[in-house]
């Protein structure tokens, strides 16, 4: 498991995180804020900014998953639905 990105983030606001991800392999991704309080939401665009995968229920963490079938970039967005908090992005892949 890698740490790719932490930050402070509050209601209505938004943190992006750009990562290479190689065709054939499984990634998954969660955010974990420090507070257990607020909602956090995660969204996940391929290189072409098409939403691959995405996580906006109503709990603290959240959670994706990408298998990319080439090699490129993709975005990793942590939204503030709700409650401000520092957090943590990490990816197992």
């Amino acid at each position: 498991m890698a740490v790719v990105g932490a930050g402070l983030i509050g209601t209505g606001q938004a943190e992006y995180l750009d990562v290479m991800l190689e065709g054939g392999h499984t990634y998954s991704f969660s955010v974990h804020p420090s507070e257990k309080s607020v909602d956090f939401d995660l969204h996940i665009y391929d290189q072409n900014g098409n939403l691959v995968a995405w996580d906006e229920s109503t709990a603290a963490d959240a959670y994706g998953v990408v298998t990319p079938i080439i090699t490129g970039p993709f975005r990793i967005v942590v939204n503030a639905a709700e409650g401000m908090s520092t957090y943590q992005v990490e990816v197992v892949g």
